[in-house]
């Protein structure tokens, strides 16, 4: 469906990542076959917290230089900030593009929190945290 990513996308991104992890695994951990983009920020941040998928606990400097990497995956420019241009691109490259950019600008517009149409690093984070959201 349009804006979902189904189990076998995220098993092939996660693959490429070095984490191996079969599809039926993987659905029986997220409870479906295609996931929404909250329940996909959700596993993200599942991923990011899970001892499972870490070798090492997290301190506040690994997360934030693990947010700042993801932040940099989606900053194809290097300006700093996120565009729902560059969430599409991105997406494209890792073949998980279903949606329209109407859903990538909502999800900018929902975290955006001084309203000027991008995420700076500080949105970003508190989006992957779920801080400060509006």
């Amino acid at each position: 469906m349009v804006g979902e990513v189904s189990v076998e996308e995220i098993c092939r991104v996660l693959s490429r990542a070095g984490i191996g992890i079969r599809g039926d695994e993987l659905k029986a951990i997220v409870g479906s076959e295609r996931l929404n983009f909250e329940a996909f920020v959700k596993f993200c941040r599942s991923i990011v917290s899970t001892e499972k998928f870490r070798q090492e606990s997290v301190t506040d400097n690994d997360e934030e230089c693990d947010l700042k990497e993801a932040f940099n995956v989606f900053d194809i420019d290097r300006d700093g900030f996120i565009l729902s241009e560059e969430v599409e691109k991105v997406l494209w490259r890792l073949g998980l593009w279903e949606g329209k950019e109407e859903d990538w600008k909502m999800m900018i517009q929902k975290f955006d929190e001084n309203l000027d149409g991008r995420l700076d690093f500080q949105e970003f984070k508190n989006m992957m945290l779920r801080r400060n959201v509006l």
